[in-house]
């Protein structure tokens, strides 16, 4: 992840101060869903980022590039879904403390021709992402996560250079307004995807029309 920004300010106000250190420089997937790299992909649990302020029910400009010409940082392009999540800062991630705010798999269409998040993501670089109203108002991370399905057809039970790749990244937000409500049905990210350690993330039976990630439900409906 590059950086984060409004999409009011994205050209004049962009910074990268709130992110949390990633892992090898960005360029390394997650293949492993019981391993807490799968949280944040960062070594660094501190918090010694600066939190992005950002009000309850504006929108914040997550950005992985802010020239698409250099997207995505790896050889071979992730190919795939996106989910953003939101936990307090306090909880450092670990345990039921995330909430989906957001999900977006593809638009519906099957084969060669599928358009997935990431797509949507390599052609501007970034993604708005709807922060919830009625969120109180503290310090939380927000967690966005492409999923690279080219291998998810099979697990990594038997070997870890196959099955989907992750890459989650992390930034703090600060986020103000007037709610009062706390994060809507948390988990475990861990536990989301740790049935998926023996069984394949995205069938080759199922159609990637039909492709569903896994429980919570997003705040958000999904939309490209």
């Amino acid at each position: 992840m590059g950086g984060i920004s409004t999409p009011e300010t994205h050209a004049t106000q962009w910074t990268d101060s709130a992110n949390l250190p990633t892992f090898a420089n960005r360029n390394v997937p997650v293949y492993d869903v019981q391993s807490t790299d799968l949280i944040c992909r960062s070594p660094d649990m501190t918090f010694a980022a600066k939190p992005f302020a950002i009000e309850a029910g504006k929108n914040v400009r997550v950005t992985w590039s802010l020239d698409v010409k250099t997207w995505p940082f790896v050889d071979v392009p992730p190919k795939g879904p996106c989910a953003f999540w939101l936990a307090p800062v306090s909880s450092k991630g670990i345990g039921k403390v995330w909430s989906k705010i957001y999900d977006y798999t593809n638009d519906g269409k099957d084969g060669d021709e599928t358009k997935w998040c990431s797509d949507a993501i390599a052609a501007k670089g970034y993604y708005d992402v709807l922060i919830p109203s009625e969120i109180a108002k503290g310090t939380y991370i927000l967690r966005s996560e492409i999923i690279d399905i080219l291998d998810a057809s099979v697990s990594n039970y038997d070997d870890y250079s196959m099955g989907p790749r992750f890459y989650p990244n992390c930034l703090l937000l600060d986020i103000t307004g007037t709610g009062t409500a706390p994060l809507k049905s948390p988990v475990s990210i861990l536990d989301v995807y740790k049935p998926y350690y023996k069984k394949p993330l995205f069938p080759k039976t199922v159609k990637n029309s039909q492709l569903k990630l896994p429980n919570p439900a997003p705040y958000a409906p999904a939309k490209p």
